[in-house]
């Protein structure tokens, strides 16, 4: 069962697009979607008008469920009776057991022969545990744990302290459910798993989940394999409070030659919620169709998991105009419940932020779990906050978890209003309340492939990451290479939709960045099929130097939307060429004149032999002499609206929809020929019309353009 969740975006602009010919035969394809909202370069207050709507599962945890009978452990089918200290068992040989009943501060320890596969069948069952790993597979050749059906099932690690404090006292058994061995967690039954201590389900080999109803979490990891991670189905909450949601640690080869360090999703439906990374893979991330279907992968990562209301630690800021601001003053946030005593958590200065003409100090503090409601206030620099020692204060009041910071309206006290942080650097465009630290949706150390399935990324960080900038335990490069061949994959990230350090494909499904500072941003980034939708704050797409390759973006096919907001944006920025050999594409740039940014702005040169393409804004650089044929007006106003480009008198080749105002335009298209009649129309108003009578047509207008290359 699914629930509506609300998440707020950062950026509140809506842009509706619109396709596209086929193949020059005078069949029209419109698009009427909403493929991008994009945004402003404001920084507070963000109006909270616009939010993109997520199937999150419901919650499966309730108390009320979890077992109270006697403790008992069953074999099955002659298995070995296990040994039994006080409220520890012990199983040392293969087979399966039944466990049922409640065991307060007790623990189930697997130490079998290394080719034995033990079965832990959970039948109404739940186990807690205050000084060691609750379950503790510590030898085995494999240890399976199966939720049986319509049961619920309860794992409870009640350690206190820290993992990595004791991690050099010996062997530290530092997740819930802990395996020295391959895992699976399986069944079709019902399975809370709380890692109060550090990770909570992990294994040093390969942990694979099926079936299962499974909710996890957890201080560290909420699932951790150190060789490989594989969901195969099932309805999976996954919620880490201070680390990644799902993580994986090699990335070498084993003894039978498989590649560790791979995280494959392949079929249920994954909800993460992260602190810092939603999926970190030492070597691989796969999302594909698998036996069970298309899978379902929401990510939610720093101050978005924490709107999720699962109790994840996050970053908010408080928010204080340099009028108001006294640098004689500490100022502090205290965290409280309405029972209990709170904590203080101290605001420091991270970065400086604009709105208007008014500026701001941007002070972040951090957000323990388990806290409801929030006051500020300033102290004495140096002094420690008691609660009656204060400078100023505000109100208390309860925290809006759907919003970042906190906004000081009020002068001579700290009361405010909650708001969105929507951008964090002096520019009004990076940053967007980006943490210091990785909280990125997706992270592969080698590469990311989706092939199938939907995926949801809003992270405060980079949507999708791929590295190249380290030798990976195999010994071999890594490639830093995304590639999206099918499903749906949509991204609002604080800082890049999509980076990758090789190459970025796209050869189909639906991708839709619906916010970011760069929307893709490779070396190489190739459009080749599928249907892409940018909004980037800086740079639609943008090619930089990396994995030691000539930057370059390539379009061979497909559907690419382009937009950037007003300013000094480039909708696409090459650093290297752009090079277009077939496909469609709208482009939007931000700038009007063209000459430091605007729509399609490369180091080299640009060339299109194939496709269509109409790019608004500011005329950096057109097709030379070798490309079909281009036209161009760099003094023609664009108002929002919908547009028809047709022969004269005749077919429809594109039909799209602009929501803002451009400066100029330039279309080069293998369905223009020489000596034809074009007109390009917003309505019943034709706003261009021209005849080509040669390679390169129009005016440049007061600006000038030159084709082919820099100005």
């Amino acid at each position: 069962m699914k629930k509506r969740f609300k998440t707020i975006g950062l950026i509140c602009l809506t842009l509706a697009a619109a396709l596209a010919f086929s193949a020059c035969t005078g069949t029209v394809i419109v698009r009427t979607s909403d493929p991008v909202n994009g945004g402003t370069t404001n920084v507070v207050p963000v109006s909270n008008n616009e939010e993109t709507v997520v199937d999150v599962l419901e919650d499966p945890s309730d108390e009320d469920k979890e077992t109270t009978d006697d403790f008992s452990i069953t074999p099955v089918d002659g298995a070995k009776e296990p040994s039994k200290s006080g409220s520890v068992y012990t199983i040392t040989s293969a087979g399966e057991y039944e466990l049922t009943g409640k065991l307060s501060d007790g623990q189930i320890i697997i130490d079998a022969g290394d080719e034995d596969e033990v079965k832990l069948v959970l039948s109404n069952c739940s186990v807690s545990c205050s000084y060691d790993a609750p379950i503790l597979a510590k030898n085995a050749g494999k240890l399976i744990v199966n939720a049986a059906k319509d049961t619920y099932n309860v794992i409870t690690d009640d350690r206190q302290g820290s993992a990595d404090a004791a991690s050099g006292s010996g062997e530290n058994y530092d997740a819930a459910i802990y395996a020295d061995c391959d895992l699976n967690i399986a069944g079709t039954g019902t399975l809370i798993v709380n890692g109060n201590y550090d990770n909570g389900i992990k294994t040093k080999d390969d942990l694979s989940v099926k079936k299962v109803t499974l909710k996890v979490t957890a201080a560290g990891n909420a699932l951790k394999g150190n060789d490989s991670i594989t969901i195969k189905s099932g309805s999976l909450i996954l919620i880490s409070t201070s680390s990644d949601g799902i993580k994986t640690e090699k990335s070498d080869v084993s003894s039978k030659g498989n590649q560790r360090g791979i995280i494959t999703i392949e079929g249920g439906s994954v909800d993460i919620y992260s602190a810092q990374d939603g999926i970190s893979a030492a070597y691989d991330v796969v999302i594909q169709t698998g036996e069970d279907g298309e899978p379902t992968v929401n990510i939610f990562t720093a101050t978005y998991a924490g709107s999720a209301s699962q109790g994840a630690t996050t970053e908010k800021y408080l928010i204080v105009a340099t009028s108001n601001y006294s640098k004689n003053s500490d100022y502090y946030a205290y965290l409280y419940n309405a029972s209990d005593d709170g904590v203080y958590a101290k605001c420091t200065y991270e970065t400086t932020v604009r709105s208007g003409r008014t500026s701001y100090y941007g002070l972040v503090f951090k957000v323990p779990s388990g806290y409801a409601n929030i006051a500020f206030c300033s102290v004495p620099t140096g002094t420690t906050p008691d609660g009656t020692n204060f400078t100023l204060a505000s109100d208390g009041q309860a925290i809006n978890t759907e919003m970042n910071g906190y906004l000081v309206t009020s002068s001579g006290s700290l009361d405010g209003e909650w708001v969105q942080l929507s951008t964090g650097g002096n520019d009004g465009k990076s940053g967007s309340g980006k943490t210091a630290y990785s909280s990125k949706g997706i992270k592969a150390e080698n590469a990311v492939t989706v092939s199938g399935g939907t995926v949801t990324i809003k992270s405060m960080d980079d949507g999708i990451h791929a590295n190249a900038d380290a030798t990976l335990e195999n010994g071999s490069a890594p490639l830093g290479n995304i590639t999206v061949s099918g499903g749906s994959v949509t991204v609002d990230a604080a800082d890049d939709g999509m980076h990758a350090d090789g190459t970025l494909t796209i050869s189909g499904g639906t991708v839709n960045v619906k916010n970011a500072y760069e929307g893709l941003e490779a070396n190489i980034i190739s459009i080749e099929g599928g249907e892409t939708y940018v909004y980037g704050r800086d740079d639609g797409l943008n090619a930089c130097k990396g994995s030691s390759k000539t930057p370059m973006i390539k379009i061979s096919g497909g559907y690419l939307d382009v937009t950037t907001p007003s300013g000094d944006t480039d909708a696409v920025d090459s650093n290297g060429s752009f090079v277009m050999t077939g496909g469609t594409a709208i482009i939007k740039g931000g700038a009007s004149n063209g000459m430091m940014a605007g729509s399609v702005d490369v180091d080299n040169s640009i060339s299109v032999t194939g496709g269509t393409i109409i790019a608004f804004g500011g005329i950096c650089e057109t097709p030379g002499s070798g490309s079909v044929n281009v036209y161009v007006s760099s003094g023609t106003s664009f108002s929002a609206g919908s547009y028809t480009l047709a022969v004269k008198g005749g077919d429809s080749i594109l039909s799209f929809t602009l929501s803002s105002s451009y400066q100029s335009v330039w279309i080069a298209s293998d369905c223009i020929e020489l000596n034809g009649s074009y007109v390009l129309s917003n309505g019943s108003s034709n706003v261009l019309s021209w005849t080509q009578s040669k390679q390169s047509e129009g005016s440049s207008g007061s600006g000038g353009f030159r084709p082919g290359g820099r100005w």
